[in-house]
Protein backbone atom coordinates (compact mmCIF):
# COMPACT_ATOMS: atom_id res chain seq x y z
CA UNK A 1 0.00 0.00 0.00
CA UNK A 2 1.22 3.53 -0.78
CA UNK A 3 -0.58 5.27 2.14
CA UNK A 4 -0.83 8.49 0.11
CA UNK A 5 2.92 8.64 -0.50
CA UNK A 6 4.51 10.01 -3.64
CA UNK A 7 7.26 8.12 -5.41
CA UNK A 8 10.96 8.96 -5.13
CA UNK A 9 10.60 10.48 -1.68
CA UNK A 10 11.65 9.43 1.80
CA UNK A 11 8.89 9.61 4.40
CA UNK A 12 10.18 10.17 7.91
CA UNK A 13 8.13 9.77 11.08
CA UNK A 14 8.63 12.51 13.69
CA UNK A 15 7.36 11.50 17.15
CA UNK A 16 4.67 13.38 18.98
CA UNK A 17 4.85 13.66 22.75
CA UNK A 18 7.89 14.05 24.96
CA UNK A 19 10.55 13.56 22.26
CA UNK A 20 8.96 15.84 19.68
CA UNK A 21 10.67 19.13 20.54
CA UNK A 22 14.12 17.55 20.86
CA UNK A 23 13.81 15.70 17.55
CA UNK A 24 12.59 18.81 15.71
CA UNK A 25 15.42 20.86 17.25
CA UNK A 26 18.06 18.33 16.18
CA UNK A 27 16.65 18.06 12.67
CA UNK A 28 16.63 21.83 12.32
CA UNK A 29 20.18 22.22 13.69
CA UNK A 30 21.36 19.51 11.30
CA UNK A 31 20.08 21.48 8.31
CA UNK A 32 16.47 20.35 7.95
CA UNK A 33 14.20 23.15 9.20
CA UNK A 34 10.61 22.08 8.72
CA UNK A 35 7.67 23.97 7.24
CA UNK A 36 4.04 22.93 7.14
CA UNK A 37 2.96 20.91 4.12
CA UNK A 38 -0.20 18.85 3.82
CA UNK A 39 -2.15 18.04 6.98
CA UNK A 40 0.04 16.05 9.39
CA UNK A 41 3.02 16.52 7.08
CA UNK A 42 6.06 18.79 7.15
CA UNK A 43 8.62 19.46 4.45
CA UNK A 44 12.09 20.95 4.48
CA UNK A 45 13.12 23.57 1.90
CA UNK A 46 16.65 22.19 1.63
CA UNK A 47 15.70 18.64 0.68
CA UNK A 48 12.57 18.28 -1.43
CA UNK A 49 12.90 14.48 -1.41
CA UNK A 50 12.23 14.22 2.34
CA UNK A 51 8.73 14.50 3.81
CA UNK A 52 8.03 14.34 7.54
CA UNK A 53 4.87 12.92 9.10
CA UNK A 54 3.96 13.56 12.73
CA UNK A 55 3.07 10.22 14.33
CA UNK A 56 2.36 8.98 17.83
CA UNK A 57 5.65 7.84 19.35
CA UNK A 58 4.08 4.63 20.66
CA UNK A 59 2.67 3.74 17.24
CA UNK A 60 5.85 4.65 15.36
CA UNK A 61 7.31 1.09 15.23
CA UNK A 62 4.17 -0.40 13.69
CA UNK A 63 3.69 2.53 11.29
CA UNK A 64 7.29 2.10 10.10
CA UNK A 65 6.88 -1.65 9.74
CA UNK A 66 3.65 -1.21 7.76
CA UNK A 67 5.22 1.33 5.40
CA UNK A 68 3.11 4.33 6.38
CA UNK A 69 6.50 5.98 6.70
CA UNK A 70 9.83 4.60 5.51
CA UNK A 71 11.59 5.41 8.75
CA UNK A 72 11.00 7.23 12.00
CA UNK A 73 12.49 8.26 15.31
CA UNK A 74 11.10 6.87 18.54
CA UNK A 75 12.27 5.48 21.85
CA UNK A 76 13.85 2.05 22.05
CA UNK A 77 11.39 1.28 24.86
CA UNK A 78 8.43 1.71 22.51
CA UNK A 79 10.06 -0.52 19.89
CA UNK A 80 10.46 -3.33 22.42
CA UNK A 81 7.03 -2.67 23.96
CA UNK A 82 5.46 -3.18 20.53
CA UNK A 83 7.51 -6.35 19.98
CA UNK A 84 8.96 -4.77 16.85
CA UNK A 85 12.67 -5.10 17.61
CA UNK A 86 12.94 -7.81 14.91
CA UNK A 87 10.45 -6.23 12.50
CA UNK A 88 12.42 -3.02 11.92
CA UNK A 89 16.06 -2.14 11.31
CA UNK A 90 18.01 0.38 13.36
CA UNK A 91 19.72 3.02 11.23
CA UNK A 92 20.73 5.41 14.01
CA UNK A 93 21.22 5.09 17.76
CA UNK A 94 21.11 8.49 19.48
CA UNK A 95 21.91 9.33 23.08
CA UNK A 96 19.52 12.05 24.19
CA UNK A 97 16.18 12.29 25.97
CA UNK A 98 13.43 14.83 26.54
CA UNK A 99 15.56 17.37 28.40
CA UNK A 100 19.13 16.10 28.31
CA UNK A 101 21.67 14.41 26.07
CA UNK A 102 21.53 11.27 28.20
CA UNK A 103 19.57 8.00 27.87
CA UNK A 104 16.43 7.41 29.91
CA UNK A 105 15.69 4.36 32.06
CA UNK A 106 12.68 2.17 32.76
CA UNK A 107 12.74 1.70 36.52
CA UNK A 108 10.75 -0.41 38.96
CA UNK A 109 9.67 1.81 41.84
CA UNK A 110 7.32 1.89 44.81
CA UNK A 111 6.77 3.64 48.12
CA UNK A 112 8.71 2.71 51.29
CA UNK A 113 5.58 1.66 53.18
CA UNK A 114 4.91 -1.25 50.76
CA UNK A 115 7.88 -3.17 52.16
CA UNK A 116 9.14 -3.96 48.65
CA UNK A 117 12.93 -3.70 48.66
CA UNK A 118 14.00 -5.88 45.72
CA UNK A 119 12.43 -7.06 42.44
CA UNK A 120 11.82 -10.56 43.82
CA UNK A 121 9.45 -9.02 46.38
CA UNK A 122 7.11 -8.18 43.49
CA UNK A 123 6.26 -11.83 42.73
CA UNK A 124 2.47 -12.14 42.84
CA UNK A 125 2.11 -8.37 43.27
CA UNK A 126 0.28 -5.79 41.15
CA UNK A 127 2.42 -3.53 38.95
CA UNK A 128 1.10 -0.39 37.24
CA UNK A 129 2.84 0.59 34.02
CA UNK A 130 2.49 2.34 30.68
CA UNK A 131 4.75 -0.36 29.18
CA UNK A 132 3.17 -3.68 30.22
CA UNK A 133 4.85 -5.89 27.60
CA UNK A 134 8.33 -4.53 28.25
CA UNK A 135 7.83 -4.67 32.03
CA UNK A 136 6.74 -8.32 31.95
CA UNK A 137 9.54 -9.22 29.54
CA UNK A 138 12.31 -7.58 31.59
CA UNK A 139 11.09 -8.84 34.97
CA UNK A 140 11.25 -12.35 33.51
CA UNK A 141 14.58 -11.91 31.69
CA UNK A 142 16.37 -10.23 34.60
CA UNK A 143 14.81 -11.83 37.66
CA UNK A 144 12.84 -14.87 36.45
CA UNK A 145 9.60 -13.38 37.79
CA UNK A 146 6.56 -14.50 35.81
CA UNK A 147 3.83 -14.15 38.44
CA UNK A 148 2.83 -10.51 38.02
CA UNK A 149 -0.51 -8.75 37.90
CA UNK A 150 -0.32 -5.85 35.47
CA UNK A 151 -2.45 -2.70 35.46
CA UNK A 152 -2.05 -0.71 32.26
CA UNK A 153 -1.66 2.96 33.05
CA UNK A 154 -2.28 5.91 30.76
CA UNK A 155 -0.64 8.47 33.03
CA UNK A 156 -0.05 9.44 36.69
CA UNK A 157 1.36 5.94 37.13
CA UNK A 158 3.19 6.56 40.40
CA UNK A 159 -0.05 7.74 42.05
CA UNK A 160 -1.56 4.27 41.72
CA UNK A 161 0.59 2.96 44.58
CA UNK A 162 -0.38 5.88 46.81
CA UNK A 163 -4.07 5.26 46.06
CA UNK A 164 -3.80 1.53 46.71
CA UNK A 165 -4.37 0.38 43.13
CA UNK A 166 -0.96 -1.27 42.78
CA UNK A 167 1.96 -2.43 44.89
CA UNK A 168 4.63 -0.98 42.61
CA UNK A 169 5.01 0.66 39.22
CA UNK A 170 7.43 1.06 36.36
CA UNK A 171 8.17 4.42 34.80
CA UNK A 172 10.56 6.06 32.37
CA UNK A 173 12.90 8.53 34.03
CA UNK A 174 16.03 10.45 33.08
CA UNK A 175 17.55 11.01 36.53
CA UNK A 176 15.01 9.59 39.00
CA UNK A 177 15.05 12.88 40.90
CA UNK A 178 11.33 13.61 40.49
CA UNK A 179 10.32 10.10 41.56
CA UNK A 180 12.44 10.36 44.70
CA UNK A 181 11.23 13.89 45.45
CA UNK A 182 7.66 12.54 45.42
CA UNK A 183 8.50 10.00 48.11
CA UNK A 184 9.15 6.95 45.93
CA UNK A 185 12.07 4.54 46.05
CA UNK A 186 13.67 3.01 42.96
CA UNK A 187 13.89 -0.75 43.40
CA UNK A 188 15.64 -1.69 40.15
CA UNK A 189 16.56 -0.50 36.69
CA UNK A 190 14.89 -2.69 34.07
CA UNK A 191 15.81 -1.17 30.72
CA UNK A 192 17.90 1.64 29.27
CA UNK A 193 16.21 3.47 26.44
CA UNK A 194 17.28 6.05 23.90
CA UNK A 195 15.84 7.38 20.64
CA UNK A 196 16.51 5.33 17.54
CA UNK A 197 16.06 5.99 13.85
CA UNK A 198 14.36 2.85 12.57
CA UNK A 199 13.25 1.80 9.10
CA UNK A 200 11.35 -1.04 7.50
CA UNK A 201 13.12 -3.77 5.57
CA UNK A 202 12.01 -2.46 2.17
CA UNK A 203 13.46 1.00 2.82
CA UNK A 204 16.73 -0.54 4.00
CA UNK A 205 17.09 -2.27 0.61
CA UNK A 206 16.40 0.92 -1.37
CA UNK A 207 19.72 2.67 -2.15
CA UNK A 208 18.13 6.11 -2.54
CA UNK A 209 16.20 5.87 0.73
CA UNK A 210 19.08 4.32 2.64
CA UNK A 211 21.39 7.19 1.68
CA UNK A 212 18.76 9.75 2.69
CA UNK A 213 18.29 8.02 6.05
CA UNK A 214 22.03 7.94 6.63
CA UNK A 215 22.18 11.65 5.76
CA UNK A 216 19.68 12.31 8.55
CA UNK A 217 21.61 10.11 10.97
CA UNK A 218 24.94 11.78 10.20
CA UNK A 219 23.38 15.23 10.59
CA UNK A 220 21.93 14.44 14.01
CA UNK A 221 25.16 12.71 15.10
CA UNK A 222 27.14 15.82 14.15
CA UNK A 223 24.97 18.03 16.36
CA UNK A 224 25.02 15.62 19.30
CA UNK A 225 28.80 15.25 19.08
CA UNK A 226 29.27 19.02 19.26
CA UNK A 227 26.77 19.30 22.14
CA UNK A 228 28.34 16.47 24.14
CA UNK A 229 31.32 18.71 24.81
CA UNK A 230 32.25 22.01 23.15
CA UNK A 231 34.54 21.45 20.17
CA UNK A 232 36.85 24.06 18.73
CA UNK A 233 38.78 24.67 15.56
CA UNK A 234 42.03 25.93 17.07
CA UNK A 235 44.59 27.97 15.16
CA UNK A 236 48.11 28.48 16.48
CA UNK A 237 51.55 29.64 15.38
CA UNK A 238 54.15 26.94 16.02
CA UNK A 239 57.96 27.25 15.87
CA UNK A 240 59.36 24.80 13.31
CA UNK A 241 61.78 23.39 15.87
CA UNK A 242 58.92 22.04 18.07
CA UNK A 243 56.43 21.15 15.30
CA UNK A 244 56.92 17.39 15.53
CA UNK A 245 56.52 17.46 19.31
CA UNK A 246 53.38 19.61 19.05
CA UNK A 247 51.84 17.28 16.44
CA UNK A 248 52.38 14.31 18.74
CA UNK A 249 50.70 16.15 21.63
CA UNK A 250 47.55 17.21 19.81
CA UNK A 251 44.66 14.74 20.36
CA UNK A 252 43.02 15.70 17.09
CA UNK A 253 39.57 14.50 16.11
CA UNK A 254 40.99 14.82 12.60
CA UNK A 255 44.66 15.23 11.65
CA UNK A 256 46.06 18.75 12.16
CA UNK A 257 46.64 20.96 9.15
CA UNK A 258 50.08 22.57 8.84
CA UNK A 259 50.49 25.62 6.60
CA UNK A 260 53.57 27.75 5.82
CA UNK A 261 53.71 31.41 6.87
CA UNK A 262 55.90 34.35 5.83
CA UNK A 263 58.52 33.57 8.47
CA UNK A 264 60.30 30.30 7.59
CA UNK A 265 60.92 29.62 11.28
CA UNK A 266 57.18 29.28 11.97
CA UNK A 267 54.16 27.40 10.63
CA UNK A 268 50.44 27.82 11.18
CA UNK A 269 48.69 24.78 12.65
CA UNK A 270 44.93 24.26 12.78
CA UNK A 271 43.30 21.39 14.60
CA UNK A 272 39.88 20.30 15.88
CA UNK A 273 39.93 19.41 19.58
CA UNK A 274 37.58 19.24 22.56
CA UNK A 275 37.39 22.01 25.14
CA UNK A 276 38.69 19.86 28.01
CA UNK A 277 41.74 18.88 25.96
CA UNK A 278 42.39 22.49 24.94
CA UNK A 279 42.26 23.68 28.55
CA UNK A 280 44.93 21.17 29.54
CA UNK A 281 47.16 21.66 26.49
CA UNK A 282 47.19 25.45 26.12
CA UNK A 283 49.60 26.16 29.03
CA UNK A 284 51.97 23.41 27.85
CA UNK A 285 51.94 24.74 24.29
CA UNK A 286 52.68 28.27 25.46
CA UNK A 287 55.68 27.04 27.46
CA UNK A 288 56.98 25.38 24.27
CA UNK A 289 56.90 28.72 22.47
CA UNK A 290 53.61 28.25 20.61
CA UNK A 291 51.84 31.58 20.14
CA UNK A 292 48.49 33.00 19.06
CA UNK A 293 46.36 30.06 20.20
CA UNK A 294 42.91 31.01 18.90
CA UNK A 295 39.90 28.70 19.43
CA UNK A 296 36.78 29.12 17.30
CA UNK A 297 33.64 27.20 18.36
CA UNK A 298 32.41 24.46 16.01
CA UNK A 299 28.58 24.12 16.17
CA UNK A 300 28.82 20.67 14.59
CA UNK A 301 31.43 18.32 13.20
CA UNK A 302 31.34 15.64 10.52
CA UNK A 303 33.84 12.80 10.41
CA UNK A 304 34.41 9.59 8.47
CA UNK A 305 33.49 7.64 11.61
CA UNK A 306 29.88 8.72 11.07
CA UNK A 307 29.75 7.22 7.59
CA UNK A 308 31.67 4.10 8.55
CA UNK A 309 29.71 3.50 11.76
CA UNK A 310 28.05 0.10 11.83
CA UNK A 311 24.32 0.42 11.31
CA UNK A 312 22.43 0.61 14.60
CA UNK A 313 25.56 1.09 16.70
CA UNK A 314 26.31 4.11 18.86
CA UNK A 315 29.97 3.18 19.10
Amino acid sequence: MSFGKKENALYVGVPSGSLHDQVVRLLEKSGRPMVKGRQYELTTPYDKDVIFRILDRKEMPSKVSMGIVDCGITGKDYIFEAGMDKAVEVIGDFIFSKRTNKPSRLVLATRPETGIEKPEDCAGKTIATELPNLTVRRMDELYGIKDLKIIRSEGKTEAKVLMGESDAFTDITETGATLKANGNIIVAELFESNPQLICNHDAAKDKFKLEKMEDIRVGIDSVLLAEKEPIYMVFMDVPIKVLKEVEEMLPAIVSPTVSPVADDNWVSVSVVIRESELNMLAPQLLRMGVDGITPLPAPKIFSQDMINKKRGSDK
